[in-house]
């Protein structure tokens, strides 16, 4: 899919008309913080990744018990001598989502700036697979797209044009096994981060919920996708249809 054609053509558009009505309810439904609360299936997310060894180790992890998480690395950290380590965390059922090409925040930096780092993630994240993995999935650094509410909804529009289905936030974010435990919720969207202590909660963790009848799953599972498709062209950016930075 050619995706910046479609936003360039897209975020024309949305610079000459006004805000239609709905758009509270399309930044409210596109923002997901956790799945049903009639499902005991929970998200184990993992950002950043800039100690690349616990994703890894996290990955095991997962394969040990037979669950699966969703991470989400800035594309800065992927590196292509990686390749063999990322295709062993996928081949263990888990997902990779984007956390944008930099770790920057996102709010007052304009739909131009906000599509060249979603595009520069999947080509970076393409050309370390050595194949086209669609991403699904976008979690924004720190969590937030703008400060700005007007701003906000041209933002989703934006991301949603450029091919995510949604902005996965979370439900809690605690590296103390006991703690994390007691506020785990049916639906629960957890965040953690790829470090030590991050790592030794989860080897805590985990068999905790699975005896409580929880369930991890990939945030696609969580909300009822499919797995992403691979395979195809590598995604290239073009970099002469962009001008920010």
């Amino acid at each position: 899919m050619k995706r910046l054609t479609a936003a360039i053509c897209c975020l024309c558009l949305l610079l000459g008309i006004a805000l239609a009505e709905g758009d509270e309810d399309l930044l409210k439904d596109f923002m997901l913080f956790h799945g049903s609360r009639d499902s005991r299936k929970i998200a184990i997310t993992m950002d950043d990744v800039n100690e690349r060894e616990w994703v890894w180790k996290s990955a095991a992890l997962c394969k040990q018990y037979g669950v699966t998480m969703t991470f989400f690395p800035v594309g800065y950290n992927l590196k292509e001598e990686d390749r063999e380590n990322w295709q062993a965390v996928l081949d263990t059922g888990c997902e990779i989502g984007s956390h944008s090409s930099v770790h920057n925040a996102f709010h007052d930096i304009g739909e131009w700036i906000a599509i060249g780092r979603l595009g520069r993630f999947q080509e970076k994240l393409d050309q370390v697979l050595g194949y086209h993995y669609e991403v699904r999935w976008f979690r924004p650094p720190f969590g937030r797209i703008t400060d700005r509410h007007d701003s906000s909804k041209l933002m989703v529009r934006a991301i949603r044009t450029y091919g995510y289905d949604h902005i996965v936030r979370w439900e809690l974010s605690e590296n103390e096994a006991d703690k994390a435990f007691a506020k785990v919720k049916n639906g629960s969207i957890l965040l953690f981060h790829a470090r030590h202590k991050d790592y030794v909660c989860l080897t805590e963790l985990i068999p905790k919920l699975l005896e409580a009848g929880f369930e991890p799953v990939t945030v696609s599972e969580l909300f009822g996708f499919d797995p992403p498709e691979t395979g195809g062209a590598l995604y290239t950016f073009d970099i002469h249809n962009y001008t920010g930075k």
